[in-house]
């Protein structure tokens, strides 16, 4: 990811010359496809790969420190990698797996990935975590799973975190409105003792009941 990251500084890089640098296979679409899902990149109709603001931030950082701020900041934005963190800390969890990040995004979020993607994707999760200094990657071996060992201030962090985002987005009431008005839904998960939370504005009107219904009980807004 850091190496794409750096072949796309300036005006950006065209596939053709990113696969012959970074090589044609699975890791590379991978790569882009969480990169993109992240906002760090975009892509044009002929498919050259430009930085975001966010993603000019994380490849021109001045130090490690801001690299990793940048970087937790882009994960608590995505959903599929949010979600697991805010949930580690309302179940005090000190270590993420495998099989448990699986359960949450295929579960309780029913994103519907195929197992080989979501194994792929989960390795790449930890091993992002662990570059924005939210944990440590452990590689599984000898029957132990790969797992991400939490880091001891991450309640903190995501805390800080949450609320320089919050600061630095527009009000609600400034905040347009959803394409063709379509109706939207705020949760605020908060850890006990206060000092985590997670707000999220969900479009919710092309969604069926059931998957409605499975998103409210993850957020904790319905019980049972």
């Amino acid at each position: 990811m850091a190496s794409l990251l750096d072949y796309a500084k300036g005006k950006g890089i065209d596939r053709p010359t990113l696969e012959a640098r970074l090589g044609a296979g699975e890791a590379l679409r991978e790569t882009l496809n969480a990169v993109e899902q992240l906002g760090l990149v975009v892509r044009d109709e002929g498919g050259d790969v430009r930085l975001t603001p966010l993603g000019e931030r994380v490849a021109y950082a001045s130090s490690e420190g801001q690299r990793r701020e940048e970087l937790a900041g882009a994960m608590l934005r995505y959903l599929p990698y949010a979600i697991p963190l805010e949930r580690a800390l309302v179940e005090e969890l000190s270590v993420l797996d495998g099989p448990w990040v699986e359960r949450v995004w295929q579960v309780d979020m029913r994103l519907g990935q195929p197992r080989n993607r979501v194994e792929e994707a989960r390795t790449f999760y930890f091993r992002l975590a662990d570059e924005a200094g939210l944990g440590s990657y452990r590689r599984g071996v000898r029957g132990q799973p790969t797992r991400l060992d939490l880091s001891p201030d991450l309640a903190p962090r995501l805390a800080e975190l949450r609320q320089e985002e919050q600061s630095a987005a527009p009000s609600v009431a400034e905040q347009a409105p959803a394409p063709g008005g379509s109706p939207t839904t705020v949760a605020t998960i908060t850890r006990p003792g206060g000092n985590v939370s997670l707000q999220i504005t969900v479009d919710l009107s092309g969604w069926e009941l059931d998957r409605i219904e499975a998103f409210l009980r993850l957020v904790g807004l319905v019980h049972g």
